[in-house]
């Protein structure tokens, strides 16, 4: 059985105007009763009183998403910012706050790899989606500290999302326009590439279950002097495929509570 991991109900009703149905029980029956006002300014309180979006809402939304946007495979080269992709690879799950704050955490995180080779690759690349915890479907992770030097990447997470909320979708081309950063690019990219780097670390290849799903990109970061290509991007959704029973994502939930014993 498919596994919904994370779903943004901010691109999915927002960006991609997928209209929410709202059920309600009555004696005779269920009805679903599709909204008839934009209720925008007051969106958290409509999302929290009408429930998570449904699996149907999504499927909706992939179908919208292929049909009208043409998602790039992870792999493309040459990825713009705003542009949708699809991605189906190893990934590790992580949720964090953070650098110089305290739990409780309040961003998502997943980085997997794509080896050198594999998809036409001349080198190694990696994938970060980078969301916030509230999209998340289970908080069953124990948090962490995002690391040093990445206040900016956490920032501008959590800055798009309040953009979502208030319904701008669209990512500019040079993320300081939403963000200003004094580091200059190399410093963003640090950011990262650091944040890619230990939860690579602390859960290797054979740890990560298969994850599929489509994001919209943020940055790719494929200058010569980083050591790998890394795709940086901001989730719809991310589900774990059907696996065997003694595959990786059993491993994953069975490293993930020995570390939080820890």
């Amino acid at each position: 059985m498919t596994e919904l991991l994370y779903l943004s109900e901010q691109k999915l009703y927002g960006r991609l105007g997928i209209a929410r149905v709202i059920t309600q029980s009555s004696a005779g029956g269920t009805l679903k009763i599709p909204p008839v006002i934009d209720l925008t300014a007051s969106r958290s309180r409509s999302e929290e009183s009408a429930g998570r979006a449904s699996i149907d809402e999504l499927m909706r939304g992939v179908k919208k998403v292929e049909k009208l946007h043409d998602p790039a495979d992870l792999t493309d080269f040459n990825l713009q910012p705003n542009r949708w992709i699809r991605f189906d690879l190893g990934l590790a799950q992580s949720v964090v706050y953070e650098d110089g704050g305290c739990p409780p955490a309040d961003v998502a995180l997943f980085a997997g790899d794509v080896p050198a080779g594999e998809s036409g690759q001349p080198r190694n690349m990696g994938l970060l989606l980078c969301g916030s915890i509230q999209h998340l479907r289970s908080r069953d992770l124990s948090p962490g500290r995002m690391g040093s030097d990445t206040t900016w990447l956490h920032d501008l997470i959590i800055e798009l999302e309040q953009r979502e909320r208030a319904g701008v979708h669209v990512i500019p081309e040079f993320l300081t326009e939403i963000l200003p950063n004094r580091g200059g690019e190399r410093a963003r990219e640090q950011a990262a590439f650091g944040v890619h780097g230990w939860i690579s670390r602390e859960y290797p290849a054979g740890e990560r279950p298969r994850m599929r799903g489509h994001a919209i990109v943020l940055m790719d970061i494929d200058s010569p002097h980083w050591t790998h290509r890394l795709v940086v991007a901001s989730p719809l959704y991310v589900e774990v495929p059907p696996q065997r029973a003694n595959g990786p994502w059993r491993r994953f939930r069975l490293a993930a509570r020995r570390r939080s014993r820890v």
